[in-house]
């Protein structure tokens, strides 16, 4: 391997580590403490963890990656799985972490700020791992799968995925928690898209400088 792929390959994994931690920040401080199911593997085992409490969400998390890795790697490819394995197990990690030794509490009791806040974190996350061909695991591999085999894009595929989980939660949790889980689930997959184009067109526009200023200095040189 090349000096210039190891280099690309750790700033990879560095940016996939950066996206799970705002992840994790959001699902612990915000979702978790306030019963926002905000769908998604976590959303599940915020679930799970209400009837089987002495299993966190952490662990739950970690589990239920575990059944869909295979599926990851075979439907959409080794670099996605590999990059999803990592971000899946340092998910689990970091937010065990945040829970076990930070002893992470709602920031808000508010609902509507809990989702507010909470959303535009877990999205940004979730978009800077989308963005370089990972995920977080859980239901966004399925969420993945859905944008490689249909014309469903990412934001999209995220909330067929998700609407399981709203329904699981609000059973559990209420209508009213319900009610926002929903809300929180549409949001995170509208503000997903969104933020992935940003970040797509911002990459488009600082390629499009290096080459331009890699065609001067090849003009500059010939000259």
């Amino acid at each position: 391997m090349r000096k210039y792929d190891i280099i690309k390959c750790i700033k990879e994994y560095l940016i996939v580590t950066i996206g799970v931690v705002l992840v994790a920040f959001g699902l612990q401080y915000f979702y978790a403490p306030n019963d926002i199911a905000g769908g998604g593997l976590s959303g599940l085992s915020l679930v799970i963890n209400h009837y089987i409490p002495f299993l966190s969400v952490g662990t739950l998390v970690f589990l239920g990656n575990l059944v869909l890795f295979v599926i990851s790697f075979i439907l959409v490819g080794g670099d996605f799985g590999l990059k999803t394995i990592y971000a899946s197990f340092a998910l689990s990690f970091v937010m065990d972490f945040m829970e076990k030794v930070m002893h992470s509490y709602a920031l808000t009791t508010n609902l509507t700020l809990a989702v507010l806040y909470g959303t535009l974190i877990i999205a940004s996350g979730l978009a800077i791992a989308f963005s370089i061909n990972a995920s977080t695991g859980g239901t966004d591999i399925l969420a993945k799968i859905l944008n490689k085999y249909t014309s469903f894009n990412i934001g999209i595929a995220l909330l067929i995925v998700d609407l399981f989980v709203v329904v699981a939660g609000a059973f559990t949790f209420g209508l009213n928690k319900g009610f926002f889980s929903l809300v929180a689930v549409i949001a995170n997959g509208l503000l997903v898209d969104k933020l992935i184009d940003m970040i797509t067109k911002y990459k488009e526009k600082k390629l499009s400088n290096n080459d331009d200023e890699q065609l001067q200095d090849f003009e500059e040189t010939a000259c």
